[in-house]
């Protein structure tokens, strides 16, 4: 068996590597982070037109951005935003694909419908909310949703 010598500077080059991948490992395993029926609560809420329930979901001094708008900020505009689009008579189906978080920090990603009275797709698209723990509390600090192609409505014929 053939033996090879150990330089120091090798040593070292191979520390320093070791050292660097133990860095990049998370502190915090990544787990689910938003429990699912608080994170479903924003769109039972909406469906049954509770305003007052969807603001309490979001920090203070939180955003909410919607396709085509300037960024709602703050709980009380917020809530007056939601409100405005409860009393327009649509309703939500609000899907999540992704709910990582790490500590007191988390993302959820998902997919978004907005329905109308008829029941035709009035709006699609995704969003994703980054969430912080408080006090032991998940409030949202940032809700950012961005529209896709609306379902096709047949034209009416003469």
């Amino acid at each position: 068996m053939t033996t090879v010598p150990v330089r120091p500077a090798g040593l070292a080059l191979v520390a320093s590597g070791l050292l660097a991948l133990a860095a990049c490992a998370p502190s915090a395993p990544l787990s689910p982070a938003v429990p699912p029926e608080l994170k479903h609560s924003w769109e039972v809420a909406f469906n049954q037109g509770d305003a007052d329930a969807i603001a309490a979901l979001y920090a203070p001094q939180a955003q909410l951005v919607m396709p085509g708008a300037e960024p709602v900020r703050g709980r009380e505009r917020i809530r007056a935003a939601v409100l405005d689009m409860i009393r327009s008579g649509v309703k939500v189906k609000i899907g999540t694909e992704e709910n990582v978080g790490s500590g007191n920090v988390a993302y959820v990603y998902g997919p978004y419908q907005v329905v109308d009275a008829q029941g035709h797709v009035a709006e699609r698209g995704h969003y994703v909310e980054t969430w912080r723990r408080d006090s032991g509390r998940w409030l949202i600090d940032i809700d950012i949703n961005t529209a896709g192609p609306a379902e096709a409505v047949p034209a009416a014929t003469p």
